[in-house]
């Protein structure tokens, strides 16, 4: 049997921002509010190809702090690449920002568990 082995590490952080979207968006998302975040980080690998581990939690330590110091407690729309400070975009700049420094990564998820909302970048 073949099978996939995929390891998560969650962190959270808090930010805010404001959404200027396209007409017929509700007008609320435009003004300044924020958010309790949850995000994650997958790795994958073969469950046939590992002797004793696939990888050390605590190598992700300094990955979450570079995102932790980039995004806690920030106006997200003042960060480059961010100015539509959506989940789908939070993501997908999790997910580049992290990708250099984690081998195998998998899948980045970001949550706002208040509002009921998550988002996962996965490669497949």
């Amino acid at each position: 049997m073949k099978a996939d082995i995929i390891l998560s590490r969650s962190f959270t952080f808090e930010a805010a921002h404001s959404i200027d979207l396209p007409d017929g968006t509700d007008p609320g998302y435009k003004h300044l509010h924020g958010h309790s975040f949850s995000a994650s980080l997958s790795v994958k690998g073969r469950q046939e190809d590992i002797d004793k581990w696939l990888m050390d939690f605590g190598s992700l330590d300094p990955v979450i702090k570079k995102i932790r110091d980039k995004l806690d407690h920030a106006y997200l729309n003042d960060i480059e690449g961010l100015k539509y400070s959506t989940l789908e975009n939070l993501c997908t700049y999790i997910f580049k920002l992290a990708e250099p420094m984690v081998p195998g990564l998998h899948a980045v998820e970001i949550s706002r568990h208040t509002c009921g909302q998550t988002c996962r970048l996965q490669i497949d």
